[in-house]
């Protein structure tokens, strides 16, 4: 972690008020992941100082394989309620929405269309209803290209209702 802070702080100290923020992505786990459950987030935070330009994106096919049950009933929920506890709802800055070809755990990052994977379609609905990634842009990121895209964000408009 000092190796984090000792180069990730001189350039977060350098951005001003109208920077862009710096976006971690928590991974799926693989290999020597610094971040790959959500709870290794704090002390990624805290090496960077919770410095107000850090910002979080949540992957959903990420957290899943890193071991997240969001496939679960309430499980979205839980997880992001986890993510909020754990960074802070105001560094939610971005969503990557897929679903995933592998069990929960699997530690693998493969992405599937919505709806066609492990994670499956209701947990989009407790993703896009938290208040905590109300104003966080969403990412497409399934495989396919139209007319799959088209019918899986006509799908996530629908849930978001």
């Amino acid at each position: 972690w000092k190796q984090i802070h000792k180069g990730m702080m001189p350039i977060l100290n350098a951005l001003t008020d109208d920077s862009p923020m710096l976006i971690l992505e928590p991974t799926a786990g693989q290999g020597q992941s610094l971040v790959k459950r959500l709870e290794d987030l704090e002390n990624y935070l805290k090496a960077l100082e919770y410095h107000p330009k850090v910002g979080i994106c949540l992957d959903t096919c990420h957290v899943f394989a890193a071991g997240h049950d969001i496939a679960k009933k309430g499980g979205m929920k839980e997880t992001l309620d986890l993510l909020v506890e754990v960074a802070g709802a105001e560094r939610i800055q971005l969503i990557h929405a897929n679903d995933s070809m592998d069990v929960c755990g699997a530690l693998k990052d493969r992405h599937q269309n919505i709806g066609d994977g492990f994670i499956g379609v209701d947990p989009f609905k407790e993703l896009l209803k938290h208040p905590a990634v109300k104003n966080a842009p969403l990412i497409l990121e399934t495989p396919g290209m139209e007319p799959e895209h088209g019918k899986e964000v006509a799908l996530l408009k629908g849930l978001r209702g």
